[in-house]
């Protein structure tokens, strides 16, 4: 349960990020809670600007990391390898080395990784509902990245 904390400046919600939690030892949501939580650790897993542009493309076919790379102008070397790593280490996605003839690596996704499917879709069709909203301008809006049109 949260609660409020008013300040001479002004009124913060304790438990959320900025403001983790009352020290008078009663209400206080510790980053343990937070790292506990099924929701919180699902959205930890697939955040990051380009791991749903990742997981579309993957889930058609297994990719090269320049395959990606050129497909997506707009991510960094550095954060594409980043964002492929850590769904790796997520098991979402397998990494397998090409022959020495060829060289280079073939990114794939896992059938665990595949799982996620149906809450990317899901996810898909609440944004589009969002989006048409009477009143969409004045909430969240992401801009795209600059590889798409």
């Amino acid at each position: 349960m949260t609660s409020t904390v008013a300040t001479a400046t002004a009124v913060y919600q304790e438990g959320t990020l900025k403001y983790p939690g009352a020290t008078d030892g009663q209400t206080t949501v510790s980053r343990g809670e937070r790292a506990a939580c099924p929701l919180y650790t699902a959205i930890g897993v697939i955040e990051g600007r380009w791991k749903p542009m990742l997981f579309q493309r993957l889930a058609r076919q297994p990719h090269g990391f320049g395959e990606l790379r050129r497909a997506m102008p707009g991510v960094s070397t550095k954060v594409l390898r980043e964002q492929l790593r850590q769904m790796q280490n997520d098991g979402l996605v397998s990494r397998q080395p090409l022959s020495p003839v060829h060289r280079g690596v073939r990114y794939a996704l896992t059938p665990y990784g595949l799982t996620l499917g149906p809450v990317f879709q899901a996810l898909w069709h609440w944004g589009v509902t969002h989006l048409d909203r009477r009143d969409a301008a004045r909430g969240t809006r992401v801009k795209p990245p600059r590889s798409l049109p």
